[in-house]
């Protein structure tokens, strides 16, 4: 069902769920061509009383057809948003049966299918709680789908998913908070099932976050050393480490915070999202793939980001 929400609403709901925001520009003076690069972002909000809220009329989209006559605020979060950052407008999400994103959960990876879906994986946090939720992917398609993920141990992640050219959904998995040891792994379309990658050995000692298909089918990540230095890193299943390809720095100044996401364009340009140590907001760069260099394009408030493919 599509309909109208008025201001109000749209803020209502969209402070009790999960935001996502879309990001379109030009890509012509940052990269010399004329295409539009579409990116969508993702991050959480807290629940809280929007009576002050002012956002732009949307169009939203529900999963059953009983229409909201009014929105708590001290329930769990129920919704995504998906928003144009340029036009203000935007598509809710909403399921009101089931939670997408739970109090006590965190979403630890976003990416896009080739076929133009979204997916997040959903990760419980550390808690007293007996039983505590299962990690699971969650596909933002009409209607909403999640799969349970399986053959992760007790104390792993599952994180920065990526869906490749060739339609596979691979990820990394690390010990809870996205710890080392990290391991690339392929996860089961239909039965969320991991199994690993062995071509591809990461540093025991190092985190290693992001990653990025090129349309040449090169992969690509991130290496973040213990004092925060992050590295630009070509995964090679010919080689039996990660090439560093350089430092990640900006204006001379060395990059000190790992990244919240690196995603490729369709013309093979590598941007990177995040924020410098103790900075706000995140921002979107485009990086030198041979130096490390980063170039600002444009601030982005979320917390990771996605090309979108259709």
């Amino acid at each position: 069902m599509n309909y109208k929400l008025s201001r109000r609403k749209f803020g209502q709901l969209a402070l009790a769920g999960t935001l996502i925001s879309g990001l379109s520009y030009q890509t012509n003076k940052a990269f010399g061509e004329t295409s539009s690069l579409k990116i969508i972002g993702i991050g959480s909000s807290p629940i809280i009383s929007t009576d002050q809220t002012d956002s732009p009329e949307v169009n939203t989209t529900e999963l059953n057809s009983i229409t909201p006559k009014n929105v708590a605020t001290d329930i769990k979060p129920v919704g995504l948003v998906l928003q144009s950052l340029i036009t203000g407008k935007a598509q809710i999400l909403v399921n009101k049966s089931t939670p997408l994103v739970e109090s006590n959960e965190t979403l630890s990876g976003f990416t896009s299918l080739s076929d133009g879906t979204l997916v997040v994986a959903i990760t419980p946090v550390s808690t007293s709680r007996k039983e505590a939720t299962s990690t699971r992917i969650t596909f933002l398609s009409t209607p909403v789908k999640t799969l349970i993920v399986s053959g992760l141990e007790q104390n792993q992640q599952l994180g920065s998913l990526l869906g490749t050219n060739d339609g596979r959904l691979i990820g990394l998995v690390g010990k809870n908070n996205g710890t080392p040891p990290i391991r690339l792994v392929d996860i089961n379309l239909q039965t969320g099932e991991i199994s690993f990658i062995n071509k591809v050995k990461f540093p025991e000692d190092e985190r290693v976050s992001n990653l990025a298909e090129c349309p040449d089918g090169k992969l690509y990540t991130s290496l973040v050393e213990s004092d925060g230095d992050t590295f630009l890193v070509q995964l090679d299943s010919n080689q039996n480490k990660p090439i560093r390809l350089g430092q990640l720095q900006v204006n001379g100044q060395a990059w000190n915070n790992g990244l919240q996401s690196l995603v490729c364009s369709g013309t093979g340009q590598l941007l990177a999202f995040g924020a410098m140590r103790y900075q706000t907001p995140n921002t979107v760069y485009s990086v030198d793939k041979n130096s490390g260099n980063m170039t600002r394009l444009q601030d982005f408030d979320a917390t990771q980001i996605a090309l979108a493919r259709a």
